[in-house]
């Protein structure tokens, strides 16, 4: 058996003009990712606030589910609100991190194919694939058809709350993606996806890749990975 390939480093001085031209550009781009992430992360949190109140006030849950509209307004402009701010600040930051991985595209090409490939799981989600055009439906087509069901525990005491959507009014609109479209059409005529379960299994996957990008950012800007096209070659004889 032959001796171990070793890595050889690269004794070339670096071009420390161009390099820190270089990581100032990532620098700007990693501040936006991290600010956007920012922004996704509180809206997140502010939606499933929101979605959990109803089950841990028994009281509001059962004002949601009667008519008096001028009670229950306040909840639905806040529901309202609070989804459209998440599902744009989704796009924004999947939008942004697009940005960030193209700069580092032919600089850092397994790290950046190593994201491609951890966000492509995320993408064949149901999950991601129903809120990421839901935002489309929302901004293109109509207000989120709400079903609400309400479940109680021992003494008649409410236990849980949910808020889904229903999937035969959504369907109406024609502009679904095909694994959207596969998703809803999972449900039946009265049922629909459950939204806190499907903002949670998406924005903990989000979680996870985003986590594991910030952490990259460190290797990236190393001195000790600093790419060729930053190196000085020596003069020739």
């Amino acid at each position: 058996m032959g001796a171990p390939h070793l890595m050889v480093p690269d004794a070339r001085p670096i071009n420390g003009s161009l390099w820190g031209a270089w990581v100032r550009g990532g620098a700007d781009r990693w501040e936006v990712v991290r600010r956007s992430w920012g922004i996704f992360t509180r809206n997140t949190t502010e939606l499933m606030d929101l979605l959990n109140r109803p089950t841990t006030n028994p009281a509001l849950a059962l004002t949601l589910m009667g008519d008096d509209l001028e009670a229950t307004e306040p909840f639905w402009g806040e529901f309202d609100q609070r989804l459209h701010n998440h599902l744009a600040s989704a796009v924004s930051l999947v939008d942004h991190a697009r940005r960030l991985t193209s700069y580092y595209e032919a600089d850092a090409p397994t790290t950046v194919a190593d994201y491609k490939m951890r966000n492509a799981t995320i993408v064949e989600m149901k999950e991601a694939a129903f809120l990421r055009d839901l935002r489309n439906y929302l901004l293109h087509y109509g207000a989120p058809p709400i079903i609400q069901t309400l479940s109680f525990g021992g003494g008649g005491r409410v236990a849980r709350h949910e808020i889904k959507l229903s999937s035969q009014r959504l369907l109406e609109w024609t502009a679904w993606n095909a694994p959207a479209r596969a998703y809803l059409s999972s449900f039946g005529d009265r049922d629909g996806p459950v939204l806190g379960r499907d903002v949670a299994a998406y924005s903990n996957a989000m979680s996870a890749l985003f986590t594991w990008l910030f952490n990259q950012r460190r290797l990236v800007s190393d001195p000790a990975n600093v790419p060729s096209r930053f190196r000085i070659n020596p003069p020739t004889q």
